[in-house]
C-alpha cells in the first residue's frame, strides 16, 4: 500500500554545490545513519549501489538506483525491507549570482509498504523524516563552509581522483569554463 510524503529543504548554497554533495560519495563517512556504500554499477545518468541505512534503532542493507536528471532533479529508489521507496528531490535555486544564494530543495517521497505495516505508516514515515534531517544537518556543516569559502566554484570536485557520480554529466552542466587560452604566437 503506498504512503507519500514531501519534505521541503531550505539550504544556504548554489545549485551546483546541492547536486555535487548529493553526487559526491567521499563525504558519506560524515553522515551517522550511512555507511558501507559499494556501487555495483554505474551509467552516464545512473548507478547502482548497495549501503547500510540506519533508521531508528533499525539498520538495513539496501540496494539503490539512483538516477541524475539534470540539470536540477535526482532520482532514487530503494529496494527496502520496509518495500520499495522512491525519492525525487528537485532543487530550485533561488539568488543565483548574489552573496545570498539558496536553494530549495523539494523531496518527495512514495513507499509501498506491505499491508502488516500499513497501519505504522505515520512511525514509518517520521523515522525517514528524521533520517532526513539527520542526514541534512550533516550535509549543512559541509555545504555551509563549502559556499562560504568557494562561494559557487565545484572545480575540485572535477578532479581525476575525486570520486562523484556521474562526473562527465555533472562537468557538462556546473563545470566553469577555463579562461581563454592564449594563441601560440609563431615569429
Amino acid at each position: 500500500m503506498k504512503h507519500s510524503f514531501t519534505i521541503v529543504k531550505r539550504i544556504p548554497a548554489s545549485r551546483a554545490n546541492v547536486i555535487a554533495n548529493y553526487l559526491d560519495l567521499e563525504h558519506l563517512p560524515v553522515h551517522s545513519g550511512l555507511a558501507g556504500c559499494r556501487v555495483k554499477s554505474e551509467t552516464e545518468h545512473a548507478a547502482c549501489f548497495e549501503m547500510t541505512t540506519k533508521v531508528g534503532p533499525f539498520r538495513f542493507r539496501n540496494v539503490h538506483y539512483f538516477e541524475f536528471r539534470p540539470p536540477s532533479e535526482i532520482f532514487h529508489a530503494v529496494k527496502s525491507p520496509l518495500g520499495p521507496m522512491y525519492v525525487l528531490s528537485s532543487v530550485e535555486e533561488i539568488g543565483s549570482g548574489t552573496p545570498d544564494v539558496r536553494c530549495e530543495v523539494t523531496v518527495q517521497t512514495v513507499i509501498e509498504l506491505p499491508a502488516l505495516l500499513y497501519p505504522a505508516r505515520a512511525l514509518v514515515e517520521k523515522l525517514l523524516r528524521r533520517l532526513n534531517e539527520t542526514v541534512l544537518m550533516e550535509d549543512r556543516t559541509i555545504l555551509d563552509r563549502r559556499q562560504a569559502l568557494l562561494g559557487d566554484y565545484v572545480e575540485d570536485y572535477l578532479r581525476d581522483q575525486q570520486r562523484i557520480l556521474f562526473k562527465e554529466v555533472f562537468r557538462r552542466y556546473y563545470s566553469r569554463p577555463g579562461p581563454p587560452s592564449d594563441p601560440v604566437r609563431t615569429s
